[in-house]
């Protein structure tokens, strides 16, 4: 799918940078990230733990912790109806309303993420009377629509209690009560982690149907590079806090202009690949508090030069709503061209 239209941008990130004040001083958690998001379209971000992407998306839905503060930048919502919300400025009732009916979120941890003392049925009854909404019936009806939705026994769930449910299962009661008040957009935290691969393969499956049938936008966080693969319209690299690689998803893996995302490609392991042996980033990230100069990479980078080592790259555009923050940005598709991707489908 491919995504050109400004008319159709549902959320628009600017220069946004979060950080966390510590004992140590301030950490760029997040620096300068920017990106659009169209209606229909999936996000995925990728990158090490730590880089940034939980931030980002906890600083979208105005979800941070207290030692945390967005040091600038925007952040843009269009709702159906055209108006638009600068979701920086929303006061505590405006809040309450934008999340879950206009931005809902899907958090990692499923078990920690449902209340284990109380049935499914009160946690949807719960949230819909937040928002105003309080014709139970209406909700049931709603809920057991959306468990049907994502492959679930609507009765039995609706009636459960977290524990009797699987970690599969619980994770679709979540993905079921984010879409309750039909939400824009989604947000998703690593929403196949700790789960089998069949379990798997259907969160994914189930994600795919769901989104063609409601039309939401998604943003998810993925270490799965596989998983962002299939699910993805558009993916995103995070390094150190920054976003250094964004472009649409076969362009960006067969075609990748960023060291960084090319040695996490290498460290992928292809059916193709015979007895090669996989190529691991050396190193570990940067001290956030303290980043070294220059691009923030290339401590760990095989193609940082002297230039890479003083001056940071920007964000700039490399090919059709491709864009990367890399001076060698030349010797990365090269490398990728001839080495890591010689055996791949074209």
């Amino acid at each position: 799918m491919t995504f050109n239209s400004h008319n159709d941008v549902v959320l628009s990130v600017q220069d946004l940078s979060i950080s966390y004040l510590t004992p140590r001083g301030r950490l760029r958690a997040v620096s300068h990230a920017s990106f659009d998001l169209h209606q229909g379209e999936t996000l995925a971000l990728i990158g090490e733990s730590g880089c940034g992407k939980s931030t980002l998306n906890l600083g979208l839905m105005r979800l941070l912790p207290t030692n945390a503060r967005v040091d600038g930048g925007r952040i843009e919502y269009t709702r159906r109806d055209g108006a638009p919300i600068d979701v920086l400025r929303l006061n505590d009732r405006q809040l309450r309303q934008f999340r879950w009916s206009e931005c809902s979120m899907v958090f990692q941890a499923a078990l920690n993420s449902l209340n284990p003392v109380i049935r499914v049925r009160d946690m949807f009854y719960d949230t819909a009377a937040a928002h105003g909404k309080r014709f139970r019936r209406q909700v049931r009806d709603r809920a057991l629509d959306l468990f049907r939705r994502v492959r679930l026994d609507p009765e039995r769930v609706f009636n459960a209690y977290p524990h009797e449910l699987s970690g599969g299962m619980r994770q679709r009661v979540l993905l079921a009560l984010a879409l309750l008040l039909n939400p824009q957009v989604v947000i998703l935290d690593e929403p196949t982690t700790a789960v089998d691969i069949l379990t798997q393969r259907t969160i994914i499956e189930v994600l795919k149907a769901i989104r063609e049938e409601l039309n939401f936008s998604t943003i998810f966080i993925s270490h799965d590079l596989s998983v962002a693969a299939e699910m993805a319209d558009t993916v995103a690299t995070m390094y150190a806090g920054e976003i250094v690689e964004i472009g649409p998803v076969y362009e960006l893996f067969y075609r990748p202009r960023h060291a960084y995302t090319l040695g996490l490609l290498e460290a992928v392991p292809r059916l193709s690949a015979g007895e090669e042996e996989l190529v691991s980033i050396p190193g570990s990230p940067p001290d956030l508090i303290e980043p070294p100069a220059g691009c923030k990479f290339h401590v760990r980078c095989p193609f940082a030069t002297d230039r890479c080592r003083v001056e940071p790259p920007p964000l700039e555009p490399v090919g059709e709503n491709h864009l990367a923050a890399c001076w060698e940005k030349a010797r990365v598709l090269t490398h990728a061209l001839e080495n890591a991707y010689h055996d791949a489908p074209r």
